[in-house]
């Protein structure tokens, strides 16, 4: 059997949910991975070139998925203007496209295959077109560079500045959400007289920012926040028997709930719905995620009590 027929062979076995990867795929994948790259690649550079694509292929299919997150385990670097370009397409195509499984791993998927360059990351923030949950999370992938020290403290909070300053729309929407929660986890001192405008213009969910929490925030020592820099974010992606199996095989694996959710009773993923309706269960949560404050992130159940998570919910207004 030569090359391509393996290649082949293997990359055919990431196509459907009805008939998910194993984790014997997976090993075969990362053992072969020179010769599944391309055929990643690929499949990321038709999505990216056309998302509505996916939707003419069968509802159970998951490829496009499940090669943006072996792309991120990989850290090909080729595959970040490609993500940059799927992600500036308008409006919520992508996200109804790719799921919970995308939006809520977005930062940490671009951080995975970031080249150095800032500048694809902002031009996605900035963009008013641009749907506010793939801005947030292009955000989000900032502080994973952060935790994993691939950028500074003062590269986010210089950009944060920036953003507040004017290169952000005086619009509320959730990517003023998302700035007020990084600014929150990074220690605000410096971006103090920015935010209290954008409380003040209600620019910001008082949920998630308000005059009280700001002050609160303040009196932090920074060299605590600092320290606690682990439990904000979680780090780069991981193997995708990992990332998925929640996902893949939700019926054969408990989900783990997280600290925080240890009491609520989590639903398990009906696996008939397709992939790109298939949401996270109300209280799953990366296990090396631990947030100890009162303020709440898009992935938190909404404070209205709804069960939704806040981004599906209020903060989705």
């Amino acid at each position: 059997m030569n090359s391509n027929t393996t290649a082949n062979e293997i990359f055919d076995q990431l196509k459907t949910i009805s008939s998910p990867p194993t984790e014997d795929v997976f090993k075969k994948v990362e053992g072969h991975q020179d010769l599944l790259t391309p055929y990643l690649l690929s499949e990321l550079s038709d999505f990216s070139n056309n998302p509505k694509i996916i939707s003419t292929y069968d509802s159970g299919y998951i490829r496009h998925v499940v090669s943006l997150f072996l792309l991120a385990y990989f850290k090909e670097k080729a595959a970040y203007p490609l993500i940059i370009k799927l992600i500036s397409h308008p409006g919520d195509e992508v996200i109804k496209l790719t799921g919970e499984v995308f939006t809520e791993a977005l930062g940490r998927i671009l951080a995975s295959v970031f080249d150095g360059d800032m500048e694809p990351i902002k031009s996605v923030v900035e963009n008013p077109d641009v749907s506010p949950w793939l801005r947030s999370g292009a955000l989000d992938s900032l502080m994973v560079l952060w935790k994993e020290g691939a950028l500074s403290r003062e590269d986010i909070v210089s950009y944060l500045k920036e953003l507040m300053d004017g290169k952000l729309e005086a619009k509320p929407s959730y990517v003023w959400d998302s700035i007020a929660l990084i600014a929150y986890d990074l220690h605000p001192y410096e971006l103090e007289k920015p935010l209290r405008k954008a409380i003040k213009k209600k620019l910001i969910e008082p949920i998630v920012l308000n005059e009280q929490s700001l002050d609160a925030c303040l009196k932090v020592n920074l060299i605590d926040v600092l320290k606690s820099k682990k439990n904000v974010v979680d780090g780069y992606i991981k193997s995708p028997i990992q990332e998925l199996t929640w996902w893949l095989y939700p019926d054969e694996k408990a989900l783990d709930k997280g600290m925080d959710y240890a009491a609520l009773s989590v639903p398990i993923v009906d696996k008939k719905v397709a992939p790109g309706e298939r949401g996270a269960p109300i209280g799953w949560r990366p296990d090396t995620v631990t947030r100890t404050s009162k303020k709440i992130g898009r992935n938190d159940s909404c404070y209205c009590g709804s069960g939704k998570k806040y981004k599906k919910c209020c903060g989705a207004n």
